[in-house]
């Protein structure tokens, strides 16, 4: 059955690193973490070596900060709400979005 997401007009890309930027005893758990997204209809696209921190929404909210959005850690973290279209635009265009 096709998940609500695939079936809906929602369309979001998660921009990560590639399994090979990873750890190989980490490897095994990123590809499942991929494949699940791109089953839930998310677009996956790798980046070399990234570590910028945000998502952007609707192009022109972002949450921006040292929040690892992807995964669940113990350490303290920030993250800040900016409405930009600019903003975004600028984080979108360095990423090659």
């Amino acid at each position: 059955m096709p998940s609500r997401l695939k079936m809906s007009a929602i369309k979001l890309t998660v921009i990560t690193r590639p399994q090979d930027n990873y750890a190989e005893k980490y490897r095994g758990r990123i590809d499942v973490c991929m494949n699940m997204l791109n089953n839930c209809g998310i677009t996956v696209k790798t980046k070399d070596r990234i570590h910028q921190k945000f998502a952007v929404i609707d192009q022109r909210l972002v949450w921006y900060g040292s929040v690892n959005l992807l995964s669940y850690g113990t350490s303290e973290e920030s993250v800040m709400r900016i409405e930009s279209v600019d903003i975004a635009g600028e984080l979108l265009i360095g990423i090659g979005l």
